[in-house]
């Protein structure tokens, strides 16, 4: 059971060492530019292996379906969905989760981005036994990573859901052997994350620009950091805190040659790679070229 581009690497691995004789996923949601829709990562998988796959709005709803297949045990990955105790009930092994995070951290829907945004030096992936409730099972194994300074949610996406596959794997070999002895969650240390939503991308120049070259990176792929020029969003794909003793409001922009910052509650954001609306994503000084920015203009202005 699973829904974006985290859990096709779980996919591959199971298929490549198991029998994998259902997929879940949620239902195609995403639409190309010609607003056809788009079937999820995991769909896409799924149909390519050869393998069956049931899309649904409500997993519970479709116990009788998914008891048919008499499942050894039931594996999920960011499938999006809180699974009740019927469903938990299918498999005889039970149901295991591949979580992006090291839990008790970070339990909930975004653990990657949240990890990012918190400046954390390392997260991981850990997998556990689902339980009623959010990410509150008992552990398993688990799995650490570093987080890079350049590290986007797509780049740690890609390194955690690699992990996290290989780290299903040897957990399920040990499971069978009796290696593991589950080790319950200390629910005094949990965190959550929230869900994110597009609006959460708007830049607040009033936060220190350490806060918000995180913010860049933790929403790459979406929703994509962004401020108003004019009136006009402006994507920002990379950029960098750097230091600023010029006196100025913030958001106030500065413009020095090819190069291109805003000014912040502490320090400036130093902004690399931007984008306007129905044009490419360029470096700063290209953007200059192309672009009069006048020193002292405001962004959100």
């Amino acid at each position: 059971m699973g829904t974006p581009t985290f859990a096709v690497p779980v996919l591959k691995a199971l298929h490549k060492e198991h029998t994998v004789v259902a997929v879940v996923s949620q239902p195609d949601r995403e639409k190309d530019k010609k607003g056809r829709l788009l079937p999820t990562a995991v769909k896409a998988c799924a149909l390519a292996l050869g393998i069956p796959c049931l899309q649904v709005e409500k997993v519970g709803e479709h116990v009788d379906e998914l008891k048919a297949y008499a499942p050894d045990v039931l594996i999920t990955a960011a499938f999006g969905q809180l699974l009740p105790q019927t469903i938990l009930d299918i498999a005889s092994r039970g149901v295991l989760n591949v979580h992006a995070s090291l839990l008790p951290l970070y339990r909930g829907s975004s653990p990657i981005t949240a990890a990012i945004l918190a400046g954390d030096a390392q997260t991981g992936v850990t997998v556990m036994q689902t339980a009623l409730g959010m990410d509150s099972g008992d552990i398993l194994s688990m799995a650490s990573c570093a987080i890079e300074k350049t590290d986007t949610t797509a780049t740690l996406t890609e390194k955690l859901s690699l992990l996290g596959a290989n780290l299903l794997c040897e957990t399920l070999e040990k499971l069978e052997k009796g290696e593991i002895t589950p080790t319950p969650q200390d629910a005094e240390k949990a965190t959550y994350c929230k869900k994110i939503v597009k609006s959460d991308g708007l830049l607040d120049f009033s936060l220190p620009a350490s806060v918000l070259a995180r913010k860049v990176c933790a929403y790459d792929p979406w929703p994509i950091a962004y401020a108003t020029y004019n009136g006009v969003p402006l994507k920002i794909y990379e950029a960098e805190a750097v230091d600023c003793e010029k006196a100025c409001a913030f958001g106030t922009l500065l413009v020095e040659r090819d190069a291109l910052s805003v000014r912040c509650g502490e320090g400036a954001l130093k902004l690399l790679t931007v984008q306007l609306p129905g044009k490419k994503a360029m470096g700063a000084a290209e953007f200059l070229r192309g672009h009069r920015m006048t020193e002292g203009e405001k962004l959100n202005g």
